[in-house]
């Protein structure tokens, strides 16, 4: 079954908002097309952007979090470079723009080894849209990518790939050694909503969290299913391609996720193992268990990597990051279930509403 509005194709795996059951629909949809988007037009912003470092302790020793921050704002935007062949359209340092905030929130947890610049084609459009979104450069023991320095040239790849292979063979009761992710995105929550430029300016009763990867455990863990670090101020969880979410958890624990839920897959990754099971196995069990609201996106030739921008310009870092075409799907979608759930943006959320049964 398709509906075809152009030569775009992603496979979306949609759920009844009050069944227990999955519809799979094939759409098409074009770029340009605002009527194939589902979504009336919202006021589009200029985009400013700032690295904020945010000082806490721990074990007796001052530490500091690197935050990359998108806003709205009224100053003039020029070409910024993140890094490699990533840029933007940014005001660097930019004061934020009063009118129209209080803005939601999205606090977004990186992969491992990756940095807050990681989906800065995605961070930076929703910017555009009137929200303030965070990204912090988590403490992972390895890392190849980071905020004010790029890609890392003598970074242990051997020693990232062995660790990301330990962390897929974990289980919840390994996770302990995992929960400074937790600990950096609260920190992130707090220090955000508490003090700072942007405090008055973001709306307390519209946050929302989401990850990529092991992100994806990060924004779960503080989502409902680890009962003592549940942070009632999250509204909706935002999930990309996330194997660490579906083994770091039980399922009575993801069940306890009472928030919407949009998970999505890359198509290419499907048979991918995690562990012992199949990334399509991890990602029905997360969908499987949270709560309605919630929606499962597929999407086509897309790989684990596909959510990621990429930090330096060789033919590997090009056959694994995303495309522009796999961006635009990403950020359609992405975007319009944050605007419908967290905004309360209703006419955000047609996109989400079409289906071929």
């Amino acid at each position: 079954m398709a509906r075809t509005w152009g030569s775009e194709t992603v496979y979306r795996l949609v759920a009844q908002l009050t069944g227990g059951f999955l519809v799979f629909a094939i759409l098409c949809c074009p770029v340009a097309d605002s009527d194939a988007r589902g979504a009336a037009p919202q006021p589009v912003f200029d985009v400013g952007y700032q690295v904020l470092d945010l000082k806490y302790r721990k074990d007796g020793r001052e530490q500091t979090l690197t935050v990359a921050v998108w806003y709205p704002t009224a100053a003039q935007t020029k070409s910024h470079n993140y890094g490699g062949p990533t840029s933007g359209n940014v005001a660097v340092d930019a004061a934020p723009h009063g009118e129209g905030s209080p803005y939601p929130f999205l606090v977004f947890s990186h992969g491992y080894g990756g940095s807050g610049l990681s989906e800065v084609f995605f961070t930076e459009a929703l910017a555009a849209r009137g929200w303030i979104v965070a990204c912090p450069d988590h403490h992972d023991k390895h890392s190849a990518v980071r905020i004010r320095t790029g890609q890392e040239k003598a970074f242990d790849r051997l020693g990232l790939l062995r660790y990301a292979k330990q962390i897929a063979a974990s289980g919840p009761g390994d996770r302990g050694k995992y929960l400074y992710r937790l600990d950096e995105m609260r920190l992130v929550l707090d220090g955000m909503l508490t003090s700072g430029p942007f405090t008055k300016l973001i709306d307390r009763d519209r946050v929302a969290v989401g990850g990529h990867s092991f992100g994806g455990f990060t924004a779960l863990g503080l989502s409902g299913t680890i009962e003592e670090r549940h942070d009632p101020r999250i509204k909706a969880v935002l999930l990309f391609s996330t194997g660490a979410g579906g083994y770091l958890f039980r399922e009575d624990e993801l069940a306890a996720v009472r928030i919407p839920c949009m998970l999505l897959m890359g198509e290419r990754e499907k048979d991918q193992l995690r562990g012992s099971k199949k990334m399509s196995e991890l990602s029905a069990t997360i969908y499987r268990n949270v709560s309605s609201p919630k929606y499962f996106l597929e999407v086509k030739g897309a790989g684990h990597f596909s959510f990621n921008n990429r930090f330096a310009d060789n033919r590997w870092t090009r056959l694994l990051s995303g495309t522009e075409e796999q961006f635009d799907v990403i950020r359609r979608y992405a975007i319009a279930f944050l605007e419908k759930h967290v905004a309360g943006r209703k006419d955000a959320g047609r996109v989400l509403e079409r289906s071929d049964r």
